[in-house]
């Protein structure tokens, strides 16, 4: 297979695209700190809840810094790759590429492992929902088959 400098070209797209889906998980969970921390402060004190919160969600900051770094990281191999196979290295730009997606697939999981920490930050909050404390307004953001099920005593 020849490598020509449209190849390497193809990943500006999808890294633009990573970056901005990046960037808005990051900018959702800069809210979700600050309404944490408005929260902390209007209560006086933190709970476990709001505690196992702020671990999970440094977790996903940094993670979120990690896979935009990386993602970064291989563009720039994609640029130096397009450079060395216009200077006629084809090795070298065949190299760049090839680790420019090895760093791409580790973002992307990056990104996997992410998600299943949203997914914890989700199961926290409805498990502090679910208990005593949640009002009814709690209960109709549930799905409606458990939100009746929990107004007839089931669950």
């Amino acid at each position: 297979m020849e490598l020509t400098l449209t190849t390497p070209a193809l990943l500006f797209s999808t890294v633009s695209l990573l970056m901005i889906a990046y960037t808005s998980r990051f900018l959702a969970m800069a809210a979700l700190i600050r309404q944490l921390h408005e929260k902390a402060m209007l209560q006086g004190e933190t709970t476990e809840g709001i505690l196992r919160q702020i671990v999970n969600l440094k977790k996903r900051v940094k993670l979120t810094k990690n896979m935009q770094f990386v993602a970064i990281l291989a563009l720039i191999l994609s640029v130096l790759s397009i450079l060395a196979l216009f200077l006629k290295l084809l090795f070298l730009g065949e190299a760049f590429f090839f680790l420019s997606l090895i760093l791409l697939v580790c973002s992307l999981i990056m990104s996997a492992m992410e998600i299943q920490l949203s997914v914890s930050a989700l199961t926290i909050q409805l498990t502090h929902c679910i208990g005593d404390s949640c009002s009814i307004e709690d209960f109709k953001r549930l799905d409606e088959k458990i939100f009746y099920e929990k107004l007839k005593g089931k669950i």
